[in-house]
């Protein structure tokens, strides 16, 4: 990650989960496995909206993205 990079991820932004850096940032805010994370994925998309909302945590986005 560049130090000019945002350290929260975007809550607009599709989740790649071929991208290391956002994948970590996305799990760390989500408290979720790399596993649990591509079962959300799969099962409601990428944005991490819907991701949050399916593994019970609609409020760590908002929390995050501040």
């Amino acid at each position: 990650m560049r130090p000019d990079e945002p350290k929260n991820f975007d809550p607009h932004e599709p989740i790649d989960l071929a991208d290391a850096a956002q994948v970590k940032q996305v799990t760390e805010a989500l408290d979720a496995t790399h596993e649990e994370l591509a079962e959300a994925i799969d099962k409601v998309g990428s944005q991490p909206v819907a991701v949050a909302i399916y593994l019970g945590r609609p409020g760590a986005v908002l929390t995050e993205s501040r």
